[in-house]
């Protein structure tokens, strides 16, 4: 895949529901080009975010509008815990799995906005619904309404980000990946990973809900999967 498969794409989704008269779409792309040279390519997935949901036009998720989300009282717990959880991952990769990098160390994490902000640029931040909530309590219904209607265009956007490693976070997502890929004979497994192509798809908890150890635990496991592929 490519950068131009991958715009392709996001037209094919993103105008479709803008011609069928869908508001408050969520427009997600790598905050970067060097995301397509990273190796391996991180794409990390959440449920939804809240707010834009009564949103005339597309908004894109810029890496700037990002920061506003790390420091936001409304979207800033997830979007933190995400950053660190990505951070984390990103160190364990970097020095092959081989550092004195701990969850102690980890803990530390959660108020560094610079670090947090400077580890996402290469990734790829995306959220599975790709409208928005109009509070923090799950809109399941309205997402898995949105999911099934454009499945076939959100599963070739998926696709065409080309991930190595695909992380997503929490078991309602879970569910809507599934749709998505409509693989009722070999699912994907809350908290499991299983391989689409050349993606490992990696299950964690919702990042809201963020233990220390356990996403310790998550990113050295997706770490050795990733050396021991």
């Amino acid at each position: 895949m490519s950068k131009e498969k991958f715009e392709q794409a996001s037209e094919n989704l993103y105008g479709k529901m803008d011609t069928d008269g869908i508001k408050g779409i969520l427009m997600y792309a790598p905050f970067s080009d060097e995301y397509w040279k990273e190796n391996p390519k991180i794409v990390i997935c959440n449920y939804e975010a809240i707010g834009y949901h009564d949103s005339e036009k597309p908004i894109m998720l810029t890496y700037e509008v990002f920061r506003g989300w790390l420091t936001n009282k409304i979207n800033s717990k997830t979007s933190r815990f995400t950053a660190v959880f990505a951070n984390t991952l990103l160190k364990m990769l970097i020095s092959s799995g081989d550092n004195n990098f701990s969850s102690h160390d980890m803990t530390k994490l959660y108020g560094q906005i610079d670090e947090l902000f400077s580890s996402m640029k290469n990734i790829m931040h995306m959220n599975i619904r790709p409208t928005g909530a109009k509070s923090n309590k799950m809109e399941k219904n309205n997402a898995n309404s949105i999911i099934k209607k454009y499945k076939n265009e959100i599963k070739a956007y998926i696709e065409s980000l080309d991930a190595d490693i695909f992380v997503l976070s929490s078991k309602d997502a879970v569910n809507l990946f599934n749709i998505i890929f409509n693989d009722s004979d070999k699912p994907l497994v809350y908290k499991g990973n299983k391989k689409i192509n050349d993606t490992i798809v990696f299950s964690v908890r919702h990042f809201s809900r963020f233990n220390y150890r356990y996403m310790y635990k998550k990113a050295q496991e997706i770490s050795c999967i990733w050396f021991h592929k």
